[in-house]
């Protein structure tokens, strides 16, 4: 008890010490925390996740990545799928926080790593968090990572077999459109909505349909309902 209070409250002390006394007590005391599987406390280390998002905000990235990092790489592959669903409903706040150098060397693998994970809530979660993790890394890099790390993800997840893990990518993959461009949505994310769309279940599809206009800004009508809109029909109907 004493350590979970103590978990849920470190990160708002340490936005009041000294960098001095940050860097060398209260982040030692919290990798402590974050670390505990005594008695197997996951809700301890629960509670680090967002504690670490707070610390490594009033960090420099060199500083993130020497003191932190293993914390989060940790948390990442946590045997408690509590911890492993923190980490991924949190992931956009971390990504925030360590910057792009560290989001692109280090988070990219794990981020992709939680959308395999064995368990449909923490996919669930981290699949949600797609659009946003993708528009937030730097414009001339995310082609380059979201072809080899994230697509390979996605095209699994349009197969999954848990229908919450594919309402949650559903409404989120059109919005891949614009940040992956006109020839990268008609070659590679075009046979996806399709998928989509023939799902068995309607809030699935009704997810691919509610946000065509994604789409169609990028490829233009003419291409999107040659590709669409005449295979659609019924699909907004119920299971």
């Amino acid at each position: 008890m004493v350590r979970r209070a103590a978990a849920s409250k470190i990160g708002e002390f340490a936005k009041a010490v000294e960098m001095e006394h940050l860097k060398g007590e209260i982040i030692p005391l919290f990798n402590s925390l974050a670390n505990d599987e005594q008695f197997s406390q996951d809700s301890v280390r629960l509670l680090a996740v967002e504690a670490g998002i707070t610390i490594a905000g009033l960090l420099t990235e060199s500083d993130i990545e020497t003191l932190l990092l293993p914390m989060f790489r940790s948390a990442a592959s946590d045997k408690s799928w509590r911890v492993r669903f923190m980490i991924a409903d949190k992931f956009i706040e971390l990504q925030k926080a360590v910057g792009p150098t560290i989001t692109k060397n280090h988070l990219v693998f794990h981020f992709s790593g939680l959308l395999k994970d064995v368990e449909a809530e923490v996919r669930a979660s981290a699949a949600n968090k797609i659009k946003e993790f993708c528009t937030n890394l730097p414009a001339d890099i995310q082609e380059a990572v979201i072809m080899p790390n994230i697509l390979p993800a996605v095209k699994e997840l349009v197969c999954d077999t848990n229908q919450h893990v594919k309402a949650a990518l559903a409404s989120v993959i059109m919005g891949l459109s614009p940040i992956m461009g006109k020839d990268n949505t008609i070659q590679h994310l075009l046979p996806l909505f399709l998928i989509l769309l023939k799902d068995e279940h309607s809030d699935v599809r009704l997810n691919i349909i509610s946000n065509l206009d994604s789409v169609n800004k990028v490829i233009g009508i003419h291409q999107l309902s040659q590709s669409l809109l005449p295979r659609d029909s019924g699909a907004s109907g119920g299971p």
